[in-house]
């Protein structure tokens, strides 16, 4: 039976300390203890003032956090034109990815035991201490320093996925999912208004200080608006304090799993580019870490830990759980190394002013906000499972076309770009609910959504290191043989020529005038050269990325759609105010 308004739902999960994992029966089918906990848990409060004005400040969350991802990709060339250039500035993104990947799962592992407020408001904080940082920045190691503090930052708003199905009935989580997604409107027009601050101030910064106004406002919203089960209601749920769960706390796993990210997407980074794929530096980290990250998962799964960091529970609901988790990661992979490609390759390619590379920049947004609509009607059209295969194969064969794009015809690339980032928001959006309704009990919605965001952000993060350096390795190689091959005509001296392919690859008009005797036709044919050997990079890299796109269609035709009795009227975090509205209006009619 669920719950009257009336009622305080009891805890149908108390698990925290004393017993470290409840073993689930053979014979007992998942799904049905998944269901059966979803009618048991929360209360029926509606849509209350409280509870939509919380949403409203993890919206405004969720749009602080997509500025610190789509801001710095859009104008990536042009700090590093004036810090560098230093071929270690696609740190900067890739520093994001991975602080992102490392703290949500801290955040939402321990939001679930001590509440979640001061976590979003920590991460709140932080972003707006890297754009300071950024904004100030004088070198590419400041920028990196910032991106990986807006990487922490974002980790721990990252949980908001989570947080934002459970402050809303069952019934509406998959609306709120899609209209939170399509809300990011406000932070995905920002490329475009990027480039229209450079074209009016010539100052990149700036777009950094408009990042800090914004998150400001987003961190009075949540103060304000945001009051979910404090640490004092979950204590009446597990009876332990502060010390306790620290103390109880899965410390090693927390360091096996930093360590092995770190070493791991260090690695993946340095490779064909600080050192050769084949030397001692490149290896060892990638060995290392990829090691340490298996070592981590059999620790959490036969250790006897009170607080395990990855609890083993979640991933028994294997089809529910834990095959979502993959093909989100998939989708983190097509859509951040899409994002970082994009982004570069249509500046280069296509682009032919500020306000243009704007344009260009939105294509990738315009299609995750698209997404998010389709999203708010996922309930209404069902099956899940063909919603998620559809969005991975189309978005796979995008990929697969986007191998063949051209220098000549932008609208076609414009295309595909689009749909791979609407398919990947159906996917990952659609997964991230799956995932929400896949874990026997709500108590761990954190952690799955912790989890599901370091699927997502580190399989990104390893994303855009592998096809970084792809592209960059490809187009390093053929640079020469295509300016040289363009310049043929003009009977330059071999000096010359590789003096005018230095200044096409920094792309530059200071870098073309200070070469003697450079006429607006021998420049032209040096930057088609630059041209035409940067999209064999990337065309290699869209080749390489297809093989990861047949992975997760395979793996989406084991994902279960959403079984309809879960779509209940119990809100999982009741806030505060509302708790209390309730309780007084018990009270009072026991007294009556």
């Amino acid at each position: 039976m669920a719950s009257t308004p009336s009622e305080k739902s009891p805890p149908a999960h108390i698990d925290h300390v004393d017993t470290p994992t409840k073993d689930i029966t053979p014979n007992e089918d998942i799904n049905e203890q998944i269901v059966q906990h979803l009618m048991t848990t929360g209360q029926e409060v509606g849509m209350t003032w409280h509870s939509v004005f919380a949403v409203i400040s993890m919206m405004m969350c969720y749009n602080a956090y997509v500025f610190t991802l789509v801001i710095p990709p859009a104008i990536l060339s042009y700090i590093n034109t004036d810090l560098g250039p230093d071929p270690s500035y696609t740190w900067i993104t890739v520093s994001w990815n991975l602080g992102g990947a490392i703290f949500v799962t801290i955040a939402g592992r321990l939001s679930d035991m001590f509440g979640r407020r001061y976590f979003m408001v920590a991460g709140s904080v932080l972003l707006i201490c890297g754009s300071i940082i950024c904004a100030t920045g004088q070198s590419i190691g400041q920028m990196i320093a910032g991106g990986a503090i807006f990487g922490a930052g974002s980790g721990l708003l990252e949980i908001v996925f989570g947080a934002v199905q459970e402050v809303v009935p069952n019934k509406y989580r998959s609306i709120f999912v899609g209209l939170f997604d399509a809300s990011s409107v406000i932070a995905q027009i920002m490329p475009l208004v990027s480039w229209a601050i450079i074209l009016h101030t010539n100052n990149w910064r700036n777009c950094y200080y408009v990042m800090i106004g914004f998150q400001t406002l987003n961190l009075a919203f949540l103060l304000f608006f945001y009051h979910p089960p404090s640490f004092a209601d979950k204590k009446d749920e597990h009876g332990k304090s502060p010390r306790q769960l620290l103390a109880a706390f899965d410390w090693l796993g927390l360091f096996l799993f930093v360590a092995g990210c770190t070493l791991f997407i260090v690695g993946l980074s340095w490779g064909g580019t600080t050192h050769p794929w084949t030397s001692a530096a490149t290896l060892a980290p990638i060995i290392v870490g990829f090691v340490t990250l298996v070592a981590l998962g059999f620790y959490e799964a036969h250790a006897n830990l009170k607080e395990p960091l990855f609890p083993p529970r979640l991933f028994k609901s294997i089809r529910q759980f834990t095959v979502p988790i993959i093909v989100m990661a998939v989708g983190g992979m097509q859509y951040y190394s899409s994002a970082t490609l994009w982004t570069r390759m249509s500046q280069l390619l296509y682009a032919n002013g500020a306000i243009s590379k704007g344009l260009y920049a939105e294509v990738i947004p315009l299609g995750s906000i698209v997404g998010g609509v389709f999203i708010v009607f996922s309930k209404r059209i069902g099956h899940q499972r063909w919603q998620v295969f559809g969005a991975v194969a189309v978005q796979t064969m995008c990929i697969g076309i986007m191998s063949t794009s051209s220098i000549d015809n932008p609208a076609k690339s414009i295309v595909l770009s689009f749909f791979i980032s609407l398919c990947t928001t159906i996917n990952l959006l659609n997964c991230m609910v799956l995932i929400g309704f896949g874990i026997i009990y709500q108590e761990d919605l954190g952690t799955a959504a912790g989890l599901a965001g370091t699927s997502r952000l580190l399989a990104g993060a390893v994303a855009v290191a592998i096809f970084s350096n792809v592209t960059n390795g490809k187009y390093a190689e053929s640079l020469p043989g295509a300016v040289a091959a363009n310049l043929a005509p003009f009977d330059l001296s071999a000096d010359i020529v590789k003096q005018l392919t230095a200044a096409a690859k920094l792309g530059t008009a200071a870098a073309f005038s200070a070469i003697p005797g450079v006429t607006p036709a021998i420049k032209a044919a040096a930057v088609l050269g630059n041209k035409q050997a940067y999209l064999k990079g990337a065309h290699l890299s869209y080749e390489v990325a297809l093989a990861f796109g047949l992975c997760g269609c395979i793996a989406a035709l084991f994902i279960p759609s959403v079984d309809v009795r879960k779509w209940t009227a119990q809100t999982v975090a009741v806030q505060q105010a509302d708790r209390k509205a309730l309780e007084e209006k018990a009270a009072n009619k026991t007294v009556a």
